[in-house]
């Protein structure tokens, strides 16, 4: 998919994932073309699939998510659609991760407090097909980067 990307189109992708709240007209002066061609682009962008959504990415501390955990789940195979689709429902569950090796997936979640965690590990241990989990709880954040750089 990367030969459909000019070099204008790799330049407003990176512009983007650092700052999406741009106006056409600010993105057009930094790259040096008009906010229609902005505007443009951006509609072809997402089209073509290449941009999935823009959104406010927000703090989860200061909204009162305060704990951060991994749960590695093994389950029973059989059950995989039925154990995910349910897991994917909970609230709290922010990414579902079907990973090789020891589990089966991988979810994170964000919550309030270890009462909290405890809750949805309860709900997340009675999902018919969970075999077993093992949590791991973030204790700091060393490097979060989502961006994909464009060359």
């Amino acid at each position: 998919m990367n030969q459909e990307l000019d070099e204008l189109d790799k330049k407003i992708l990176n512009v983007l994932q650092e700052n999406a709240d741009l106006t056409y007209a600010e993105l057009g002066r930094m790259l040096g073309v008009s906010p229609s061609t902005v505007y443009m682009r951006l509609r072809k962008l997402k089209e073509k699939g290449f941009i999935k959504r823009i959104v406010a990415e927000v703090a989860p501390e200061p909204v009162g998510l305060n704990l951060r955990a991994l749960i590695f789940l093994a389950i029973d195979v059989r059950k995989y659609n039925d154990v995910v689709g349910k897991l994917s429902n909970i609230t709290n569950v922010k990414a579902v991760y079907d990973v090789t090796g020891e589990w089966t997936l991988v979810s994170e979640v964000y919550v309030k407090d270890h009462k909290e965690l405890s809750e949805i590990l309860d709900v997340i241990g009675a999902l018919e097909g969970v075999q077993s989990t093992s949590t791991a709880i973030v204790l700091r954040v060393i490097k979060e980067d989502r961006k994909v750089l464009i060359t």
